[in-house]
């Protein structure tokens, strides 16, 4: 019976730790940020085609707002089934007890690109930005070149969570 049980801890660990995010703590420009791998859990589309309004998420350096925004305007994404969407997700994250989660924007994927070893995103994939490029367009970053492309909002591309960190 102790073996029995010793064994189903043993798988509830390892299935767990084989989906847990990891929280990868940078500093950039002397700016210090945790970044939240989201990669294990699959790629996602960056949100409905919406157009944010008034620019609100067009910010090339504050992924806060452009994530608030994000989230304020698209919602529950009920023009794409309620699909689960970056800016949502990461608005929702609550690992490591901090619930302060946001997408990047594209200046602030810069800082993760410079530690990209640390992060399981295949050599020539890409992450989605909060930054919107147009009304069905959004900037991702390749990570093959570290080059950023304006792409379809309902594509679907991997993406991390920051956090400025205290």
């Amino acid at each position: 019976m102790k073996k029995m049980i010793l064994f189903y801890v043993t798988v509830f660990i390892s299935v767990t730790s084989l989906f847990a995010q990891k929280i990868v703590p940078i500093e950039y420009n002397g700016k210090k940020y945790e970044v939240l791998d989201m990669t294990a859990k699959g790629k996602v589309s960056w949100g409905g085609y919406e157009e944010i309004a008034l620019d609100a998420a067009k910010s090339a350096s504050n992924g806060a707002a452009n994530t608030k925004a994000i989230v304020l305007a698209v919602g529950k994404n009920a023009g794409y089934e309620g699909k689960p969407y970056a800016a949502k997700l990461c608005s929702e994250a609550t690992d490591g007890g901090k619930d302060d989660w946001y997408l990047p924007a594209k200046e602030e994927s810069d800082a993760i690109y410079a530690f990209k070893d640390k992060f399981n995103v295949e050599e020539r994939g890409t992450i989605w930005t909060s930054t919107e490029a147009s009304g069905t367009t959004a900037v991702t970053k390749y990570w093959y070149t570290g080059a950023y492309y304006d792409v379809q909002k309902v594509d679907e591309y991997h993406y991390v969570c920051m956090r400025k960190a205290d």
